[in-house]
């Protein structure tokens, strides 16, 4: 053709200014002609202009949630057109294994794409100012600026390909290949420029249900609670619930909360969005964030009870209106009544209010270490679906952490950790401590992992691995002797107090 797409293009709008003018005659000239000539300029620039283009914006109209078809059209670009391409840039992101670059198509780039014949023009658009005259002061963050797009151009024959076959095509093709090259994504949330967003790094959770230092029985339960919920679109759509789930985790420090959140979002392969609220302005940020989390995803909120957000009630001396005793009168705490804060009803709201409908297939957790401080509007059935303690460590998950740790089934000590453990307070985290290697002894085990021993060397490591068994396990003992001294040297003098009591009163 003798002009290309650009020109085409600009010849169309150039036609359009024209048609303006002659929108805008004086009232004196005739107001027939008027109507005439402006009738024909629809006629003349369709005719001079055989193009059409589709834009796909990186947000949506109200900025209230990123266009998915922005990044399907970004991840088919870069499949089917790189090669053509002359501007590229390049990031480093992926598999945590790997060190290949990622490269994208670089903005103003325009790429060519063929489909059935049919000769498809794209070009991704930067982010511009609505404002290129003075300045605007605006209440909303961004409000002065055009996200970036994707503009597709192509003749208007193939209107019909394009709006039934080629776009349907490319979101296809965008679930295939992101299911293909599936990487976990562990996402946070950020303010940048008073807006705010999600950020992603890989996840790759190191530890899984068989790894849990935890009952067997309670690993089955949840293991089987997590199935039920994937597989449970149907059975959510007939009872017509949202298709969500929440857990509560809640122990002391060091009990393995993360640890089962890593393992969760293994077994079910879904990604982590870990949201920390006292980096969110107000309730409207708090939707907008829910809104650009995707489905098959697990929404972390750690620590709950210790976020000093808005989230506290005020229940002194309070009784409903009708006299019941039982209601509890939830009010926003006075310690702040800003409006520009997160409030419990707004969170309240995001778990399972009206926007929770917004998606699907997406899994709440809560950990807190004092769950006896966490208001029961938060914790109820239906919210919080399924409480789970994580406790101190028992001689079962000893057991489990000894295979983990020294593969070990057995050993002469065993019986007197489960006596010590059943009357001590300890958790995992400090019994994993104990049993991991030192220093000077990772070498050896390394080697021994890496490479399978053989005729006299295989005893001299067998050797080393149960004498490094027996000192590990002898300092645990030792520690928890310890441990249980401090223990009762705590209560003796209560105990000697309230026998010293009665001869007193004798004296």
């Amino acid at each position: 053709m003798a002009l290309s797409v650009e020109k085409w293009v600009g010849f169309g709008s150039a036609m359009a200014g024209v048609g303006l003018l002659w929108s805008r005659m004086p009232e004196h000239v005739h107001e027939e002609a008027r109507h005439i000539i402006g009738s024909l300029v629809p006629m003349v620039m369709s005719y001079f202009n055989p193009y059409e283009q589709i834009t796909v914006s990186e947000y949506g109209e109200e900025r209230f949630r990123r266009n998915k078809m922005f990044d399907a059209v970004s991840t088919y670009l870069i499949s089917a057109c790189l090669e053509s391409a002359s501007k590229l840039k390049a990031e480093l992101g992926g598999n945590n294994s790997s060190d290949d670059p990622r490269v994208i198509l670089d903005e103003n780039q325009e790429v060519v794409d063929c489909f059935e014949g049919a000769r498809m023009w794209w070009k991704l658009c930067p982010k511009v100012s609505k404002n290129r005259g003075g300045t605007i002061i605006s209440m909303m963050p961004g409000d002065t600026d055009e996200p970036r797009c994707y503009r597709l151009v192509f003749h208007k024959r193939h209107r019909q390909l394009v709006l039934k076959t080629y776009l349907p095509g490319i979101i296809r093709q965008w679930r295939e290949l992101t299911a293909k090259d599936r990487q976990m994504l562990l996402f946070t949330n950020h303010s940048k420029q008073g807006e705010n967003m999600w950020t992603s790094v890989p996840y790759n959770p190191p530890a899984t249900f068989n790894m849990l230092a935890m009952n067997h029985a309670k690993k089955v339960e949840i293991m089987d609670d997590l199935r039920a919920f994937q597989k449970g679109k149907g059975y959510h759509s007939k009872v017509g619930k949202a298709w969500k789930r929440g857990y509560l985790l809640h122990g002391p420090p060091g009990t393995g909360k993360t640890t089962m959140i890593g393992a969760m979002a293994k077994f079910l392969d879904y990604d982590v969005y870990d949201l920390d609220l006292t980096s969110v302005q107000n309730n409207a940020d708090l939707r907008k964030l829910f809104l650009d989390t995707t489905d098959k995803s697990i929404i972390v909120i750690e620590d709950i009870d210790a976020i000093e957000v808005e989230l506290t009630t005020n229940r002194s001396g309070k009784k409903a209106a009708n006299g019941d005793d039982k209601h509890v009168v939830i009010e926003v705490s006075n310690k702040n009544h800003d409006k520009r804060k997160v409030t419990l009803s707004g969170l309240l709201n995001f778990i399972d209010g009206l926007w929770s409908a917004c998606g699907s297939e997406r899994i709440f957790v809560f950990t807190t270490n004092h769950v006896d401080h966490l208001d029961p509007a938060l914790t109820r059935r239906g919210r919080m679906d399924m409480d789970i303690e994580m406790s101190y460590c028992q001689f079962e998950a000893f057991k489990m952490l000894a295979k983990n740790y020294l593969n070990i089934t057995e050993h002469s000590l065993f019986s007197e950790i489960e006596g010590l453990l059943s009357e001590t307070n300890t958790t995992p985290a400090d019994v994993a401590d104990k049993l991991m290697p030192r220093n000077g002894e990772i070498g050896p085990l390394l080697d021994e992992i890496d490479e399978e021993p053989v005729d006299r060397d295989s005893i001299m490591l067998r050797y080393n691995r149960k004498r490094h068994a027996d000192e590990r396990l002898e300092s645990l003992v030792e520690t928890l002797i310890m441990k249980r001294a401090k223990m009762n040297s705590a209560t003796t003098p209560m105990e000697e107090a309230k026998e010293e009591q009665p001869n007193a009163e004798e004296s």
